[in-house]
Formats: C-alpha cells, sequence, structure tokens
C-alpha cells in the first residue's frame, strides 16, 4: 500500500464532453507550477480508517490555500496523525468554477463544511452525496476562475490546494445545462449518477445552486439542440424525476 502508484500525465484540451481530460500525479510539498486547466489530480496512499478531521483555510501573499488535515478514525472514534494522506482526487471544474475533492478510506468525518466571506477567490465548501461508507466527496465552489496546484505532505498526512486569481481572460461559451430542479433527496441524487453512468453520460455531476440546495446535472452541451435530444434520449430510462434545460455561463451560478 506503501508504494505510489505511476500515473499516465495527459494535459488535454478542454472540450464539450465536459469533463476532466487530465490526469497528474500530485507532487510531495509545493512546486510553484499552476495551472488553469480543468484536470484532475490524484495522489496519496490506498488504505482505509482514516478521517477528515479538518478543512483549514489561509491567505498568502500571493495565494489562498486549502489544507485537509488526514488521521486515523472511524465513526465516532478519533485518532493520531497520519503520516501519509489517504488516496485522493481533486477535480477542477467549469460551469460552475469548482473542486471536487474525493477522499477514499474514509470511515470518519469530524470536518465542518463552511463559507468563506473572508477569501475573495472561495465561496464555501459543501458535502456532496457519494454513496460510498468508505469515501467521502465535496465541492469547493469558487467566485472565479483560478490557477491552482495541488500537492500532498508527509509526517504529518495533508493535501494542500493553492490558489490565485486567473489573470487570464477565458473567452468561454454559454452552455446549455440538462439538469433537475433542486430538493432531491441524497440516495436519488446519488443513484441518478450511478444511472446516468449506466446511460454513457459524459459528465454526470451533483451540483449546489444559488439557494444552496442541491440538483443533478446530466451534463452540458453547446447548443439548446444537443441537449433536447440527450433529454429525449433519457427520458424514458428515469421515471419520477423532471429534467430541464438551463443556460449558462462558465462563472454562472445555477439557479
Amino acid at each position: 500500500m506503501g508504494k505510489r502508484l505511476l500515473m499516465l500525465i495527459i494535459v488535454a484540451l478542454f472540450l464539450f464532453s465536459g469533463g476532466v481530460d487530465g490526469f497528474l500525479e500530485a507532487p510531495l510539498d509545493k512546486q510553484f507550477n499552476y495551472t488553469m486547466e480543468p484536470v484532475s489530480v490524484q495522489g496519496g496512499e490506498i488504505t482505509d480508517g482514516r478521517d477528515l478531521r479538518k478543512i483549514r483555510w489561509g491567505k498568502h501573499p500571493e495565494f489562498e490555500r486549502i489544507v485537509l488535515d488526514i488521521y486515523e478514525g472511524a465513526y465516532f472514534e478519533k485518532g493520531p496523525v497520519v503520516p501519509v494522506p489517504c488516496h485522493f482526487v481533486v477535480e477542477y471544474e467549469y460551469y460552475p468554477f469548482r473542486f471536487t475533492i474525493t477522499l477514499n478510506g474514509i470511515r470518519a468525518r469530524n470536518a465542518e463544511y463552511r463559507a468563506f466571506p473572508e477569501s475573495s477567490i472561495i465561496e464555501e465548501t459543501y458535502l456532496i452525496p457519494y454513496l460510498d461508507d468508505s469515501g467521502i466527496k465535496f465541492g469547493i465552489a469558487l467566485k472565479g476562475p483560478v490557477e491552482f496546484e495541488v500537492f500532498e505532505l508527509h509526517n504529518p498526512g495533508r493535501i494542500v490546494i493553492d490558489m490565485r486569481e486567473n489573470p487570464v481572460k477565458l473567452d468561454l461559451p454559454e452552455v446549455y445545462s440538462l439538469r433537475t430542479a433542486t430538493g432531491l433527496g441524497v440516495e436519488d441524487l446519488g443513484h441518478l449518477q450511478e444511472i446516468m453512468l449506466g446511460l454513457d453520460s459524459d459528465n454526470p455531476r451533483i451540483i449546489m445552486a444559488d439557494d444552496g440546495k442541491l440538483f443533478f446535472e446530466e451534463g452540458y452541451y453547446s447548443t439548446e439542440e444537443k441537449a433536447i435530444q440527450r433529454k429525449d434520449e433519457i427520458t424514458s430510462s428515469v421515471e419520477g424525476v423532471e429534467f430541464f434545460i438551463e443556460k449558462r455561463g462558465p462563472a454562472s451560478v445555477p439557479q
């Protein structure tokens, strides 16, 4: 388990398929190597019995930082800090701009999820339904596009995301989101994700709307016609859930 997995590094252009196109291995310690691409960064070790104890925020002169403190722990038991963080995946997304973090081997969930009014970059953190009792997923809603880097620390085991405002103007078009209304239950949202993966959806996601409630997005499309066509394809496979199309810009907060 202590042996790090070798991962293929792929840096691709961001396409309307809407997903994360690149895969990077998280380095040890800060490299000052920022990216603005929608990529996935993976690291840590495959293990179990871990606790996401804290989500810490800090402001530095040139960037803002999120630190995830990983400890041993199971359910209501709190153990010591671990030398190497659990396996993790950090994804940077557009429409809206956010990070999603998936932690594997998590059995205790003592971290607090909150807004960051003192931050000029981060709006808030929020849990995302994840139908796995040995893992956890949460989102970091951003106020706009960022440059970022992700790295891990050992002894103690920590996951770090450094970010700063992106100085490059992103000329991104509006898209058409195929989504549900807010208000679905946690299990319904999780099951929709599984169903849509079975229907070959490119990028099914659970997102927070401007009212703080979650909704399910099947995907987003470059034209309204493509979104309508996809809606017609999936309607017969999902009973009791109504989908509609929302036109959205890259930084628009879903309604």
